[in-house]
């Protein structure tokens, strides 16, 4: 069992669901009707990798609720590595919504709610590594962050409904309680790429919790040496 969640089993699965979902999604889901056309295609990672990016977030959230309630470091490890990745998504995020916002409205960003939330979830996330920076003693720092996580995601939840909040927007509601706004080859080309999305996640989080926990025995084994 430990094998199969490892993470060079972890990062083998995403690879064969992201590819199976890239193929699909341009070479059996049909072209979109709409006027986005071919440009459309893009969502199936776009989307995937938004998801995923605020899921980061999230599980950073419930990371700095364990650590204030056992101060246990391993969830401030947890917390930090989370961020991290959630900001490396939303990079993504950023660039791959910047190309089809161009190839489909003809700008590349537009102040509409989607986009100027998620825009505040990066600064704010972006302000959690400065909070850090300035903060040298290492409990004091985990509390300082872990109470930052936790205000900043109040920003997360918005983003993910901005679009039904404020329906106006460019972004189109697509997937509600009631059915998922495609046709099935559509909506299974999603599904694989967002699978294989959540599985990336998993398999840089266990990866960089795994180095983080090494440059902490790493320091601690100088500081009992005396260096």
């Amino acid at each position: 069992m430990k094998k199969l969640v490892s993470a060079p089993a972890l990062f083998i699965g995403a690879g064969a669901f992201l590819i199976t979902g890239l193929l699909l999604g341009f070479w059996w889901a049909p072209v979109d009707s709409s006027s986005m056309g071919f440009s459309q295609k893009i969502f199936y990672y776009h989307a995937p990798i938004a998801e995923v990016s605020l899921v980061a977030f999230g599980v950073a959230f419930v990371a700095a609720i364990l650590y204030l309630r056992t101060h246990d470091l391993k969830w401030d490890r947890l917390g930090y590595v989370s961020v991290r990745l959630g900001l490396l998504f939303a990079l993504l995020v950023m660039l791959t919504g910047m190309i089809w916002g161009k190839a489909s409205w003809g700008t590349w960003w537009a102040w509409e709610p989607r986009l100027t939330t998620f825009l505040l979830v990066c600064f704010l996330y972006a302000a959690y590594w400065v909070l850090r920076s300035v903060v040298d003693e290492e409990e004091r720092r985990a509390t300082y962050a872990a109470v930052f996580a936790i205000i900043a995601f109040i920003d997360v939840p918005i983003t993910f409904f901005a679009t039904r909040f404020l329906p106006e927007g460019l972004h189109p509601v697509v997937i509600t309680a009631g059915d998922s706004g495609m046709e099935g080859s559509m909506f299974a080309s999603f599904m694989i790429s967002m699978v294989g999305m959540t599985l990336l996640l998993v398999a840089l989080m266990r990866r960089d919790l795994q180095i983080e926990t090494l440059k902490d025995q790493v320091t601690d084994l100088k500081t009992s040496l005396g260096g």
